[in-house]
């Protein structure tokens, strides 16, 4: 009974599926009360006939609760799901499969329903305290009022959202993306289910799909790799790019050699302070929190640089502090405290590389680069992704890459870049003389050359191709 008690265990032994161990984990996650579950995955891996069936189903039997689904298309419900949950009726023999839902003694537990009902998700209550599942499924093409509908009016105890990526916009692309913190996230691709590792996924079938439309082709980066289709017009990353270098960090030599720096990101009003330091390939964020009252904040940053200074032998000249609004006087402060940092004024000239409009938008312009090449290994901070993946770049007109203003940012609903501004900061080589009395070193040769080139995608947006650094 312990097995059946566990959701993943449950759908091998009551149900008779053999799991993926990434099936397995989207389930544990799931049935953690007041889970919020996003699934991005390749198509035919098991997403509505293991994930979808084993969630109902235990849901219903072991935690005695309701579920509703719906999903981008009618069909995917009733010719997908629904028939899926039937062929499992014999071992259910006192429920009562319907074409749309499952009735035990004459209550409907399971209620599958249209995209086009937007009102049923939101008049839906729950019976007699029983928990609640909510499903939704092929996400990519579900309105937003139906997501809004099930996940924030009924309120589910669990919630699932699972779907293979389109294009690089709407709902589920902004709980992959900007809204990410707010979920629990997993990935499938069918290069993760083939047959030589035990799975049913043949190999000759994905090569030929490659081969006959390109692995860049949107079809291919959907069906085959769970990925959207294309990138975000002005975006620095693609989440694809952003996720490559995440899973590459097993294969990313961490060298811890005396290749440091670290970045201050001071706060005001609401935002955060974020202390982030790179050492060798490695970046992370230290510490990050809120607190209205400057000369406290002095002080903790103060107490993990020492911190980081013991443990990693940090330097105060291998520390940059932003130095515009509230962060200038914050660096008298420290200074007057006896720690030395540098002036990191975003809105100034370009330390390295003259493409750039300004020294804030080459940061974060190479640091995209960095994670494009998987250069260095990156905290998991869902802030840090999103973002990393929200912010944009484009020439000005005087043909320098200059970053989407932070104002600009906010009005299309996304958050103050604390994160990505201390850890894109860190992520860049620090500069060699104090930039508080002379101002930054002259750039490497190196990054004479040029950074970026253009993609044919249409509107010759420019990307990142690499970077000089790291």
């Amino acid at each position: 009974m312990a097995r059946l008690a566990r959701p993943h265990t449950y759908a091998t032994d009551r149900l008779g599926f053999k799991l993926h161990p990434k099936q397995a984990a989207v389930l544990k996650d799931l049935f953690v009360k007041g889970s919020h579950v996003s699934v991005r995955c390749a198509n035919e891996v098991g997403k509505t006939s293991h994930i979808g069936v084993a969630a109902i189903l235990y849901a219903l039997e072991i935690l005695g609760a309701q579920a509703i689904s719906t999903a981008g298309v009618w069909m995917q419900v009733a010719q997908q799901l629904v028939p899926a949950l039937k062929r499992h009726s014999h071992r259910f023999p006192s429920w009562d499969f319907q074409e749309t839902a499952i009735k035990i003694n004459g209550v409907d537990r399971y209620v599958g329903f249209s995209t086009r009902d937007e009102g049923f998700a939101q008049g839906f209550h729950r019976r007699d305290g029983m928990p609640l599942l909510g499903i939704v499924d092929e996400a990519a093409a579900v309105k937003p009022k139906v997501i809004s509908g099930i996940e924030d009016r009924c309120n589910p105890d669990y919630f699932l959202i699972m779907g293979s990526p389109l294009d690089p916009a709407g709902a589920f692309y902004d709980i992959e993306t900007s809204l990410s913190k707010f979920y629990s996230h997993h990935h499938i691709s069918q290069l993760d289910c083939l047959e030589k590792d035990g799975y049913w996924m043949a190999q000759a079938a994905i090569d030929r799909k490659i081969q006959k439309y390109g692995v860049d082709n949107p079809f291919v980066q959907s069906n085959v790799f769970g990925e959207f289709s294309q990138i975000v017009a002005g975006a620095l990353l693609s989440l694809s790019e952003f996720d490559a270098c995440l899973e590459s960090e097993h294969d990313i030599i961490w060298e811890r050699q005396e290749d440091r720096h670290a970045f201050f990101d001071f706060a005001a009003g609401r935002n955060k302070n974020v202390f982030a330091i790179r050492v060798g390939t490695k970046v992370w964020v230290v510490k990050k929190w809120t607190d209205f009252n400057t000369m406290s904040a002095c002080g903790e940053f103060l107490a993990l640089f020492r911190k980081m200074q013991r443990e990693y032998g940090l330097r105060q000249e291998e520390v940059d502090g932003d130095a515009d609004g509230l962060g200038l006087p914050m660096i008298h402060r420290l200074r007057e405290m006896g720690l030395h940092i540098n002036a990191f004024h975003g809105g100034g000239k370009p330390r390295f590389n003259d493409d750039y409009a300004n020294a804030v938008s080459e940061a974060w312009g190479e640091g995209a680069g960095m994670i494009k090449r998987k250069t260095h290994i990156l905290p998991r901070d869902a802030d840090f992704k999103a973002q990393a993946l929200g912010r944009k770049l484009k020439r000005n007109s005087a043909g320098k890459f200059q970053l989407e203003p932070k104002e600009d940012m906010i009005k299309r609903g996304l958050e103050s870049p604390d994160e990505a501004d201390a850890l894109f900061g860190a992520m860049m080589p620090k500069v060699a003389g104090p930039m508080m009395f002379g101002g930054a070193s002259p750039p490497p040769a190196s990054t004479k050359d040029s950074i970026w080139q253009e993609r044919d995608t249409g509107d010759k947006e420019p990307i990142l191709p690499g970077t000089h650094f790291g």
